[in-house]
């Protein structure tokens, strides 16, 4: 089932319309996000879609350039908190699409500008708090989010969570796409990313299995591929993993690379989203 549900919040929208639209984009920046969040008993679904809708906005912000331009200096914790501000006074003209909506989970696509001359107020104005776990609960409520109850019972027990580098099935490995990892594990409650491997509790170890191209004809071929996320504790017993596989169709005109790239994105995405449970139940060593 998919709905469209659009809200203005554009508090400019008087002022841009008389704007030709090549002026008026040189003072916003387009952004889009999507995300999802589960269903569960202990969540009405306003509060899961509130969530969905959070970690969609969080998701776009930190993708405009020159929101991501800002970032260059600051650890995880202090550039969400820089994006979520920047959500909350620069954000206008916001569409949310619902793109699934069931027993399972609230998915939202979300589309908006952001003002320029607002991000490089809040930039320079705004001294950014530094993280401490002991003030987790103080630092959501200054960026006006929302932290499930969890995160505020005891800090000490978060576990420090250190992401390998993805392996290759030849042997060879990558951290092409270990920010991507990062980045979407920002948004687990129970968690905390360390790139000090000397400190962590867990290690996330993804690996390419497959990755095969079978020809079906001149034209096209099937494209096979299969992925597999280790949760491991720091001393390698293994926790959980998880297998995503996939297989499409290509064509002899595409870039097999590209798809290569963004089917590996997904098939971890997927796999993330499939862990997520067993990573909020983690404790610390």
């Amino acid at each position: 089932m998919k709905r469209t549900l659009v809200i203005k919040l554009s508090v400019f929208a008087l002022l841009i319309n008389p704007i030709s639209s090549v002026k008026a984009d040189s003072f916003f920046s387009e952004i889009r996000g999507t995300a999802c969040s589960d269903i569960t008993e202990d969540q009405t679904r306003g509060e899961i879609r509130y969530k969905a809708y959070d970690k969609a906005v969080l998701m776009a912000v930190k993708k405009c350039p020159e929101v991501k331009a800002l970032a260059q200096d600051m650890d995880d914790h202090s550039y969400n908190i820089l994006a979520y501000r920047i959500a909350d006074k620069a954000l206008n003209d916001v569409t949310v699409i619902t793109t699934q909506d069931d027993n399972e989970k609230i998915c939202l696509e979300i589309s908006g500008k952001l003002a320029k001359n607002k991000i490089a107020e809040i930039a320079t104005t705004e001294k950014l708090p530094s993280f401490n776990e002991d003030r987790a609960e103080k630092i959501a409520q200054q960026v006006n989010t929302v932290l499930p109850k969890s995160m505020y019972e005891t800090d000490s027990t978060i576990p420090l969570l250190y992401i390998k580098e993805m392996e290759y099935y030849n042997g060879s490995s990558t951290n092409n796409f270990t920010s991507k990892i990062t980045e979407q594990l920002s948004f687990e409650p129970r968690v905390l990313v360390t790139e000090d491997k000397e400190l962590a509790d867990y290690f996330l170890a993804p690996k390419l299995v497959l990755s095969k191209i079978e020809p079906i004809n001149e034209t096209n071929s099937r494209y096979s591929m299969s992925i597999v996320i280790e949760l491991r504790k720091n001393d390698g017993t293994l926790v959980d993993s998880e297998t995503q596989n996939r297989y499409i169709i290509i064509n002899k005109e595409q870039n097999t690379q590209e798809i290569a790239h963004k089917l590996v994105e997904k098939l971890l995405e997927d796999g993330i989203n499939a862990l997520s449970g067993k990573l909020n139940s983690l404790i610390k060593n």
